[in-house]
């Protein structure tokens, strides 16, 4: 009898290994799951999120109110001198030649405030005037709402830099009907001034007119 000794080992190892595979293959978990698959959630996850920050404080000074008794501011030189109202007896602070601020005496800093500013040298329109105001605005102040655009006028409420909520009403002029922004007016103020701001400005619009009684 001769010895094949290795055809012999290879039909032992062949044998081996089917056995193996069939018996790893009876004990593997063949069972298909059923649903849709989903993603697990994280347990806590944690999540940078930013607080409210409150409002400061509104100043307890007195209310804006409407009807104002008034009298009449200037602005300007020669052809280019303006006249409107004003409340009486606020203080005037002339922040440059073409811009003035009106305050009531002794009221706190974000209490309520008038400006008035000529822009007629920007050669704008009013249109490009009130896009100009929102994009500074929105670049400048924090949590901006622009409530109303009207064809010369905004309305909006931000954060002032010293944490106050403010409401403002801003109107455009154009004195000469030339189709250029020539006049600038803002009212800011607290939420409770805001029917005192609209009558204000609103007012202080309709009476404003070169010094000749025509256009600028």
């Amino acid at each position: 009898m001769e010895w094949r000794g290795p055809a012999v080992l290879v039909v032992l190892l062949a044998v081996g290994a089917g056995s193996g595979y069939a018996a790893s293959a009876q004990t593997r978990d063949t069972s298909i799951g059923a649903g849709v698959p989903a993603p697990v959630p994280l347990e806590d996850p944690d999540l940078p999120v930013e607080k409210p920050r409150p409002y400061t404080p509104d100043p307890d000074d007195p209310t804006l109110e409407p009807d104002l008794p008034m009298t009449t501011g200037t602005m300007g030189t020669g052809k280019f001198e303006i006249l409107f109202p004003v409340p009486r007896g606020w203080r005037t602070n002339a922040n440059a030649s073409n811009e003035m601020k009106f305050k009531a005496p002794g009221t706190s800093n974000n209490s309520y405030v008038m400006r008035v500013e000529q822009i007629d040298s920007q050669d704008i329109t009013i249109e490009d005037a009130i896009d100009i105001r929102v994009e500074r605005l929105r670049a400048e102040q924090e949590d901006v709402v622009i409530v109303d655009r009207g064809a010369s006028s905004l309305e909006y409420t931000y954060r002032s830099n010293e944490g106050n909520a403010r409401h403002s009403f801003m109107r455009w002029l154009d004195l000469d009907a030339s189709g250029q922004a020539d006049v600038e007016i803002v009212v800011h103020g607290r939420e409770r001034d805001v029917p005192g701001s609209k009558d204000l400005i609103a007012t202080v619009a309709a009476g404003m007119r070169g010094a000749t009684g025509g256009p600028v």
